[in-house]
């Protein structure tokens, strides 16, 4: 599973430079929801940081130590970040931003010691 989901982020990530939605400026995906150069940027470099972070962890892997809690917490923080610079919205901006400091505190927490 450990090595499954870093094949799958460094795919995206590639897809995502590949494919360059910004090319317009600006992509409305929803009311709430959309992107520009600035935000593409960010999410790129969400994508590429969870994925250092999983590389990094091999002795998380290797010991066992509560691997998948690390993973999901992992990818919780990525999906709050794509949220984050992808919100059209302050609120929601901010909403999802307080999110993702959840995740973030865990991992701090959980695996800080490393």
């Amino acid at each position: 599973l450990f090595w499954m989901v870093h094949n799958l982020l460094f795919i995206i990530v590639f897809i995502l430079i590949l494919m360059n939605y910004c090319s317009n400026y600006f992509v409305n995906i929803s009311y709430f929801m959309g992107f520009d150069v600035m935000s593409y940027g960010l999410i790129l470099l969400s994508f590429w940081i969870c994925l250092l972070m999983i590389v990094a962890s091999e002795s998380i892997y290797k010991y066992n130590n509560y691997s998948n809690m690390f993973l999901f917490n992992v990818l919780m923080l990525l999906i709050f970040l794509v949220l984050t610079f992808s919100s059209m919205n302050l609120f929601m901006f901010y909403l999802f931003f307080e999110s993702s400091l959840i995740p973030t505190l865990f991992l701090i927490l959980g695996w800080g010691y490393q």
